[in-house]
């Protein structure tokens, strides 16, 4: 006698984010850390975002233990790096109030409330 068993597939599971998007990119020179920036953040993954209006500058990187993290470094306070790290859904404030995160997964900042620096962070200055 010759049985036949099947399967139905459940409701479908949507895939976890997969991060922004900047990372699908190769990085290019321009993307490169400064030199002083800290070891814990692997230089290879590093890619410039831009600078917002103020003139602060950021970068999308991985750290050693491949977390996204947004790098911030604030215009006139040369080696001063703010990083946060933590994922796709991550978001940052700095002691002085400005706040970051990927447009990608928002959670506190949406394009009314922030400004939208290289199609890949929402900031937002106090």
């Amino acid at each position: 006698m010759l049985t036949l068993a099947g399967c139905t597939s459940g409701p479908e599971i949507p895939p976890a984010p997969s991060g922004a998007a900047i990372f699908d990119r190769a990085q290019e020179a321009s993307d490169l850390l400064p030199d002083d920036v800290d070891a814990l953040y692997d230089r290879t993954s590093s890619r410039y975002v831009g600078e917002d209006s103020a003139g602060d500058r950021y970068w999308a990187v991985k750290d050693t233990t491949a977390s996204e993290c947004i790098l911030h470094l604030p215009a006139g306070q040369p080696g001063q790096y703010y990083g946060f790290c933590g994922g796709p859904g991550v978001t940052g404030t700095t002691a002085d109030g400005v706040v970051m995160e990927y447009a990608s997964s928002p959670s506190q900042l949406d394009s009314s409330s922030a400004e939208l620096v290289g199609d890949t962070l929402l900031v937002r200055r106090p």
